[in-house]
This record gives structure tokens, sequence and C-alpha cells, in this order.
């Protein structure tokens, strides 16, 4: 497609799927059965496994591991560096080596450095500060931090709002997110939000 850019140097194995307007980076690779939507953009040296799918809108950023069985949603955001794992028991020449499935779901945030550990959910417009250990399921609209990652507050749509943990959903939607957000991730959110009420 004339709107999708592949840069010279990265590496798009046959039978991966790009859509319309996606950019891949210096020296990234897609593997095949990978599945990027409309306009996401893969950062320099990253890598996508063989079967991962990613949403529409999605920026993942410059040397990102996104291994088999990680299913990333629309408009998510997935910071320098981050890893996903998918094997609770990693051991070489295991013939019993089964996949354990990740999802982060529509407008998740993830900072520079987090660890994913496989086999958890990264609910809707979650936010994981840079440098945090994932090893259990993140709440929608919800910021962690640490090392492991525990609940720290309820943050708004647009991430500019840091609220309580017993913040109600129908508080999440606020004046800076119609302010700060495009209409398709505003939408996203209103319905999500309903969803969770």
């Amino acid at each position: 497609m004339s709107d999708t850019f592949v840069h010279p140097s990265a590496f798009v194995e046959s039978g991966a799927k790009l859509g319309a307007g996606c950019k891949v980076w210096h020296l990234a690779q897609v593997r095949p059965g990978a599945v990027l939507g409309e306009r996401v953009s893969i950062g320099k040296d990253s890598y996508v496994d063989v079967g991962v799918t990613i949403g529409e809108g999605s920026r993942i950023q410059n040397q990102v591991n996104i291994y088999a069985g990680v299913k990333i949603g629309s408009w998510c955001f997935v910071g320098p560096a981050v890893v996903f794992t998918n094997d609770q028991l990693p051991r070489v020449g295991n013939k019993t080596w089964k996949i354990v499935e990740t999802v982060v779901e529509n407008g998740a945030s993830i900072g520079a450095g987090a660890v994913i550990r496989c086999g958890i959910k990264v609910g809707a417009f979650a936010m994981i500060g840079a440098g945090a250990l994932v090893t259990k399921d993140v709440p929608p609209f919800t910021l962690v931090i640490g090392h492991p990652a525990g609940e720290m507050k309820r943050v708004c749509a647009c991430g500019q709002t840091i609220l309580p943990l017993e913040t109600s959903p129908r508080e999440l939607l606020r004046a800076c997110c119609k302010e700060n957000m495009s209409d398709a991730t505003y939408e996203l959110a209103a319905v999500t939000l309903k969803s969770l009420a």
C-alpha cells in the first residue's frame, strides 16, 4: 500500500499483515502471521513475533520485544525497551512448552523498560509506570508502579488526572480528556467506561 512505510533495513516476513498507514522503522522485525492494524507504528530495533496482533493506531516504541501469544488492542502505547514474556517456566529444550497468552486492552499505556509477565491482562486505558515489573492483572483505568507493580491510583482516560483508587468509572472521562484526546480515542474511552459502570 502506498501509505504503508517499511524502512529498507526492516525485515517484514512473508505472511505478516500490515494495515493501511502502518510504519515499520529501522531494523525492526515483523514475523509471519503477525497482524498490525491500521496506522500502527513499530519503532527501531523492535521485534514482533509470529501471530502477534496489534490494534489500530497503537504505537510501539524502539527496542520492544513482543513475543508470540501477546495481543495488543487499539490505541495503545508501548514505551521503549518494554519486554513481554510468553513462558512461565522457561527451560531450554523443554518439549512440553506452551505459549501463555497476554492481553493488553484498548487505550492502555506501558512505560519505558517495563516487563510484562505472561498470562495477565492489562486493562483498558490502564497506565504502567516506567520500569515496572507487572506480575498480575491490571484493572482498567488504573496506574501501577514498582517491583512488583502495585495499584497506586486511578487515571482518567487521557492520563492527565490521577485520582484515588475508589473513584467511580463515571468520573474518569473528564474535561481534560475532551481537550487532550482524539475523537476516536475519546469515543473508545466513553464506550469502555459505559461497559464498566
